[in-house]
């Protein structure tokens, strides 16, 4: 089974990202965790505790929002075991603690003109208002957004352990994670080849739906079970590319490398095959043309099989051979290109839904 979890903030501009995904993988793992916080009241005039305010990491509506995904069993939510010890957490909450604390001026950057004043990111902003509804004007959840960071790093580093695949488009929380694995590596902690941050599949779907915003989930899901068997060659391809260049895996592959990769085993040979897909009837059309220009080679064979068949039936009979011979010299070149593992690719932007 195709699986992967999606660490990231589960903002609205993480929808055309899940669409992708869900468009090549079988199970999306969708990262979640909450911060605790006691929540107080003025009940009579006395400001009193009321209780625990569990704030998660996706957004309240996300069950309702994702719900034909989550009853398809395609999307699933991470829940932390409140009642079991978290073994990451002891190994690595004092490193994670140190790295957080380090780069707070990544998550909230100094005012470039204003002394002691932070700015707040786009990313920040987007995290504050779907998980807590924040406005301009409330309280800056500085504190939620320090553990929001601080879990999503010790996700990271959990599910690179225990050898799962998993992808973030967060800029704050891949910097964190590239920065805690180069510590890492110095104090030589080997987390093997395992788990990677960019995803093959996903930016080679890129290059066919660019812009996911024009299909719904039910189209999601009809792509998938129309095109399942161009889905499983698809797959296949890029394991074979993933097996091949072994370095993808790597966390010291820089973007020109991977970039270089991906063109290399994906664009240029998608392209090529774009090309000849666009060729192939106009193609047969040519030849078809040719071969109308000088009928007679045709002729002397049926005329000397049916004698007494007027001479412009055998034509029109030739052509038609003719006609029936560039076809299936199509239907040969065509099969012989939907062979290709990044045909799933062409289909997927041609499909009418």
């Amino acid at each position: 089974m195709r699986e992967i979890y999606f660490n990231s903030d589960i903002t609205p501009k993480a929808t055309n990202e899940i669409k992708l995904l869900a468009l090549y993988y079988d199970k999306i793992n969708i990262v979640n965790d909450a911060v605790y916080s006691p929540k107080f009241e003025n009940i009579n005039g006395e400001f009193k505790y009321t209780g625990i305010d569990d704030l998660q990491f996706i957004p309240k509506s996300f069950e309702t929002d994702y719900k034909m995904l989550i009853d398809e069993n395609l999307i699933s939510i991470t829940r932390r075991n409140e009642n079991e010890e978290d073994e990451y957490e002891k190994m690595f909450s004092e490193k994670i603690s140190t790295l957080v604390n380090g780069n707070f001026d990544l998550i909230f950057p100094n005012h470039p003109t204003e002394d002691n004043s932070k700015i707040i990111t786009e990313e920040v902003y987007d995290i504050m208002k779907h998980m807590l509804g924040f406005d301009w004007g409330k309280p800056v959840e500085r504190d939620y957004i320090w553990w929001y960071y601080a879990f999503k790093l010790k996700w990271f580093v959990k599910l690179l352990i225990e050898g799962k695949t998993c992808i973030s488009s967060s800029n704050n929380l891949n910097t964190l994670l590239s920065n805690f694995l180069k510590e890492i590596n110095v104090s030589n902690f080997d987390f093997g080849a395992s788990g990677v941050r960019k995803s093959l599949a996903l930016d080679a779907l890129k290059i066919s739906l660019p812009n996911p915003d024009i299909l719904s989930f039910e189209d999601i899901l009809e792509l998938k079970y129309r095109l399942k068997d161009e889905l499983s060659l698809f797959y296949q391809t890029i394991n074979s590319i993933e097996v091949k260049h072994k370095e993808l895996f790597s966390t010291k592959i820089d973007d020109k490398e991977y970039q270089s990769i991906f063109f290399s085993e994906i664009q240029k040979p998608f392209t090529e095959l774009e090309s000849k897909m666009k060729n192939l009837k106009s193609k047969t059309f040519r030849k078809f043309i040719e071969k109308m220009q000088n009928p007679t080679t045709y002729v002397p064979l049926i005329g000397t099989v049916v004698a007494s068949v007027p001479i412009h039936y055998a034509l029109l009979a030739s052509l038609g051979m003719t006609s029936g011979l560039s076809y299936l010299e199509y239907k040969e070149e065509k099969r012989d290109a939907s062979n290709n593992g990044l045909y799933f690719l062409l289909k997927i932007s041609q499909q009418q839904i």
